[in-house]
């Protein structure tokens, strides 16, 4: 018959940990029983040794008479070995709260850790009537963590502490248990020992292999990489700094970075330097030292990156950007003027574009806010950054908040799969222009507001808060103070979007620049091209509500059209063409005058039909011909044409083609037609 063993404990956990280890030890030897006080004692408890977990509980069950045992034991405890681990990853010098129910306990326990060699931290006793510790970096408990106090920073549970090889040792001895039990008692002891020691070699490997795995990767980046832990001691050195500063990492890794060979001003600033960013030349490479605060490791990153690596980088990104189209394609030099509010707007333009903050740009349409939205940016600190114009009125509200915001992958049916980044996203370190701004809805407005408040957006769809960095640039052809005042457009947002204002003049205020701007757009069309002076009057007066928009276009039109090397008012769009006989009739002329008008312009009209050229001499002798009383001559004919031609009624040209009536003409001729007629009716 097997002897027989009753351990005793306080608590549950301990009870079944306890029962474990002397299972797995004496198990085979002995028949073991095991109780806890907190799940409460059976009546009598009588076996061949009484076990308990500890001196205190002993005193605490002293009063129980029914207990009978060849012997009473009382249990030497030791720290659980499969949890040493935990003790050795504790920074060295941290200061260490030992957390047990009892004091004295607490007390066995710290003695115990000191004497198996763990005294690279300090240890602290907890107290359960002190409610406060300072400076405590890390708790640890032998299964008591629900004491520890909740400010603590970390807690370590290092498991229920087990019974000793002594303890062990003197029940195997008691019990007289046959052969050689000690010994295999023993062996298996040491046997869980080495499995944790195979263990921790594993893992040893494992993090040897993670370790080197990092340096490699860290070795492959083209940029210095140096981290510096929270004892200032450098922890990694890769091997672009090895070629930088020509030393072997060897000699710099796990030493103070205040004792290594490298430049002064280089370790001041990564460890002093308030600047996210610094220039150095290091032995004749110009590089940019970049410094990151790792706040929960307590360590510090410095990259180090060549300043031409970079500039290649950048040049890289700028492409990349023209590829999609995100780049400023215009800058002042493109922005054509002589009128000196233009110039002097110009300088102003320059000199916001050098600030951060918003732009607001009013105008008439046409007047070339767009254009001055370009050449701020391209003029810009963010010049290298993107560029995103979007027309804020040729879209739908929810078009328009998917392409700002983006959206995430499923946020609604025909989207793009994995979602899709938003233009606020795509401009971040740039500039975005929302053109038309006047024209977005009061709900579109306020997310506005709080994208350029908070400087962050979210997705549609979306929970995450995404940073950005962009600069906005809006424009509009409406009177938003008149929109705030009926509240179709935000006071807040237009105040916020308003830091910075541009007021473009329409054309008709800077008529000037008309000449210039006409011999600019026929140049850039590659047209080697004239434009009769009187057309060019002509365009110099007109109202141009489409401002230089519709210039341009009108100068498209017209050299479209025209035939030969001069443009004329023949070669207007047919909606100018009524404007110029509405607003620039000749005046009128006397009865004489009239009749002579009305002769020479149907000799030329005539002349036209038939294919022939209608020179002075012509013309003079047919007025001979055909009305005696208006004969001309040449000399007299020359005067009237030129004065036909100021009024813009004719064309003089040398040649075959001789001297035409314009269609302007053509409605004049008619007009006094109809006059003749009228007359000789009556």
């Amino acid at each position: 018959m097997k002897p027989s063993l009753i351990l005793l404990t306080g608590g549950m956990k301990t009870r079944h940990t306890l029962h474990q280890q002397l299972h797995q030890l004496l198990g085979d030897y002995l028949h073991i029983d095991s109780y806890a006080v907190d799940d409460g004692l059976p009546a009598e408890l009588e076996a061949d040794v009484i076990l308990f977990s500890s001196e205190s509980l002993k005193e605490e069950i002293a009063h129980v008479k029914s207990m009978n045992a060849g012997m009473f034991i009382t249990g030497q405890r030791t720290i659980h070995h499969e949890h040493l681990d935990k003790l050795l990853t504790i920074p060295a010098g941290a200061n260490v709260l030992v957390i047990n129910d009892e004091y004295n306990v607490t007390l066995e326990l710290i003695k115990s850790l000191y004497q198996l060699g763990i005294n690279h931290v300090r240890f602290f006793a907890y107290q359960k009537n002190h409610p406060y510790y300072d400076g405590i970096d890390v708790a640890v408990s032998p299964g008591e963590v629900e004491l520890a106090p909740s400010y603590l920073p970390m807690i370590l549970d290092i498991g229920v502490r087990l019974l000793d090889m002594t303890t062990i040792l003197r029940i195997v001895e008691y019990c007289r248990l046959e052969g050689n039990v000690a010994l295999q008692i023993s062996e298996r002891y040491i046997r869980s020992i080495i499995e944790l020691q195979q263990k921790l070699l594993l893992s040893q490997q494992e993090t040897k292999k993670v370790y080197h795995h990092i340096q490699n990767v860290v070795d492959t980046i083209d940029d210095g990489i140096l981290v510096i832990n929270e004892m200032k001691d450098v922890t990694v050195f890769n091997q672009k700094l090895e070629a930088l500063f020509q030393i072997q990492a060897d000699l710099i890794i796990q030493r103070p970075v205040n004792m290594v060979s490298l430049p002064n001003e280089v370790v001041q600033f990564i460890l002093d330097g308030v600047e996210e960013s610094q220039f150095f030349s290091i032995h004749g490479v110009e590089v940019v030292v970049y410094r990151h605060s790792m706040i929960e490791e307590q360590a510090i990153v410095a990259v180090f990156k060549s300043v031409h690596q970079a500039s290649e980088i950048e040049k890289t990104a700028q492409r990349k950007y023209r590829e999609k189209g995100f780049y400023a394609k215009y800058g002042f030099d493109d922005i054509i003027c002589e009128d000196p509010k233009m110039k002097a707007l110009k300088q102003i333009a320059k000199k916001l574009a050098l600030a951060e903050h918003p732009i607001l740009i009013q105008g008439e349409s046409g007047t070339g806010k767009e254009l001055f939205a370009h050449a701020i940016h391209k003029h810009s600190l963010r010049k290298n950054g993107p560029f995103l114009p979007v027309n804020c009125s040729a879209l739908s509200e929810s078009l328009l908040e998917s392409e700002l915001f983006g959206y995430e992958d499923g946020s609604f049916t025909g989207g793009q799969r994995g979602g899709k980044k938003g233009l606020f996203e795509l401009a971040d370190n740039g500039t975005i222009f929302l053109d038309e701004i006047g024209d977005i809805s009061l709900s579109m407005q306020s997310r506005l507001l709080r994208v350029i408040q908070e400087k962050e957006i979210r997705r549609i769809g979306g929970s995450k808060i995404i940073p950005i960095n962009i600069r906005i640039i809006s424009a509009t052809n409406k009177k938003i103070e008149e929109q705030m005042k009926v509240q179709t457009f935000r006071n807040d947002l237009f105040y916020r979007l308003n830091v910075l204002n541009l007021s473009i003049p329409p054309l008709r205020q800077r008529r000037e620049d008309i000449p210039l701007l006409i011999q600019h757009y026929i140049t850039k069309n590659g047209n080697w091209i004239k434009m009769e002076q009187s057309l060019m009057d002509w365009l110099k007066r007109a109202e141009w509500n489409g401002n230089i928009r519709e210039l341009k276009n009108t100068l498209d039109y017209m050299l479209t059209v025209c035939n030969g090397t001069i443009l004329t008012k023949d070669d207007l769009p047919q909606y100018q063409t009524a404007q110029l006989l509405e607003n620039n009739q000749p005046p009128p002329q006397n009865p004489l005058e009239q009749a002579e008008h009305r002769m020479i312009l149907k000799i030329i009209m005539q002349c036209h039909e038939a294919g022939k050229a209608a020179s002075r001499e012509f013309i003079s002798a047919k007025s001979k011909e055909q009305h005696a009383s208006l004969s001309l001559s040449p000399q007299q004919v020359r005067r009237r044409l030129e004065d036909l031609e100021q009024k813009g009624l004719i064309i003089k040209r040398k040649g075959r083609s001789g001297t035409r009536i314009t269609e302007t003409g053509k409605d004049y001729l008619d007009s006094l037609l109809r006059v003749e007629k009228a007359d000789s009716i009556f």
